[in-house]
């Protein structure tokens, strides 16, 4: 009878499992429909822009102010599609280099690529939770200390890093 319920509870949670990626993959889809839309505006956009520095180039004239508005549409536009970019990342839980571009994985540190360091929002937000449940300033740990330390985790991390190759 164990058996029995230990086979259903495993396949409940590989049903669950099947559901959450489905759902990760139409979330996924339906970001990058709206990229190709978003693509589509901003290709229009460009175009429009080429027209009206074409048309005012062989007029003389000078409209500034419609340049100016084509431009911060291309812009927002560009924004909109980078955000989107990001979610589609964090929904495959890939983080991209700002160093080289390259998707790695969330929990990564450094890029395969290129070897940079990694932005990872959760770790800058750790370190902001820690900054705002600091102890008071009277406990405050001095500058060189705080280097000391993180000087000795890097070469411990690293002397682990090594092991790894041999």
């Amino acid at each position: 009878m164990a058996n029995i319920n230990e086979f259903i509870n495993t396949a409940k949670e590989l049903a669950d499992l099947a559901g959450k990626k489905a759902g990760e993959a139409v979330e996924v889809s339906k970001l990058k429909i709206n990229n190709v839309k978003i693509n589509g505006e901003i290709q229009k956009t460009y175009e429009k822009l080429g027209a009206f520095v074409y048309k005012f180039r062989k007029s003389g004239e000078e409209n500034n102010e419609l340049i100016d508005m084509c431009v911060k549409e291309i812009d927002e536009l560009l924004a909109t599609l980078e955000e989107n970019e990001k979610r589609i990342n964090e929904t495959r839980h890939k983080v991209k280099c700002p160093d080289c571009g390259a998707l790695n994985d969330i929990q990564a540190v450094y890029c395969m690529k290129c070897g940079g360091k990694l932005q990872n929002e959760i770790e800058d937000l750790y370190v902001e939770m820690q900054v705002d449940s600091a102890q008071p300033e009277d406990d405050v740990v001095p500058e060189e200390t705080k280097l000391e330390e993180s000087n000795e985790e890097n070469e411990e991390r690293d002397s682990e890093n090594s092991s790894w190759g041999n």
